[in-house]
């Protein structure tokens, strides 16, 4: 009898829950996995890859509340072609230099970075704004962890905390939700049939104020996207003073 690789999957899970820890141990050296892997004829790179991205930790849960404001902790994570050290040190080149951010933590494979605080930080993030990408730079933390998956690839992983911007977005969506719910049922006092529309309305209200949270989200998963590509690509990073200069030149009349 022969297996497909999803039966290989549902013998495995299920030997381990029939086990109940009764065998050796509770782990399995790496080394044995890429065996058992190259046994049922599972590509040794991918689980090579699969292994490196477990090292990082499982990702957070998505719940409810996430799928309509956005989660508190965005980013994204991608194989790059360099070593871990290297991976790391292009990732501050950019978070520093042409995001604005300054490096608080240093630990091992994992980094932080944290917004720049006070008139200068506060000068740097303007400009920025000026020229159209100040999204990483307002972020208040940035962290980011990277994993082996061979002495020349590295899984890079990157987070950017909004947990208080997310809270704003909740309670703003709370509060303009009761304040269109409290007009309605005022209105409704005296033309009794708006009442009917109360609770619709309200839903919008808030339903719209939610989007804006959602929105942000999505446009720092992509600013999460460019700055792994960068890293990959070994990218120069883009000063404010260059983006400035790419703004002004951009406004400028073409020249006849």
């Amino acid at each position: 009898m022969e297996l497909d690789r999803a039966a290989v999957e549902r013998v495995l899970r299920r030997a381990g829950e029939l086990d109940g820890g009764q065998g050796a141990g509770d782990t399995v050296p790496e080394a044995v996995v890429l065996e058992a892997a190259a046994e049922v004829g599972l590509d040794a790179d991918a689980v090579r890859v699969a292994l490196a991205i477990e090292r990082l930790g499982p990702p957070p849960p998505v719940s409810t509340a996430d799928r309509l404001f956005g989660p508190p902790v965005v980013g994204g994570e991608r194989v790059v072609g360099v070593p871990v050290a290297a991976a790391l040190d292009r990732l501050d080149d950019l978070l520093v230099r042409e995001h604005q951010l300054r490096p608080a933590r240093a630990r091992g494979a994992v980094r932080e970075w944290r917004r720049k605080d006070g008139p200068i930080g506060s000068l740097q993030r303007a400009a920025k704004s000026l020229a159209g990408d100040a999204t990483l730079s307002k972020a208040r933390r940035v962290e980011a962890a990277a994993s082996a998956v061979d002495a020349e690839r590295t899984v890079l992983r990157v987070a950017v905390d909004r947990s208080k911007e997310r809270g704003g977005i909740v309670a703003g969506s709370a509060v303009v939700g009761g304040i269109v719910l409290s007009g309605t049922v005022v209105a409704g006092a005296v033309l009794s049939p708006f009442l009917f529309v109360a609770a619709p309305l309200a839903a919008v209200a808030a339903g719209g104020v939610a989007r804006v949270g959602h929105r942000h989200a999505e446009e720092l998963e992509r600013c999460v996207d460019d700055v792994l590509e960068a890293v990959d690509q070994g990218a120069v990073p883009v000063t404010i003073t260059e983006s400035l200069r790419a703004t002004i030149a951009a406004l400028r009349p073409a020249r006849r």
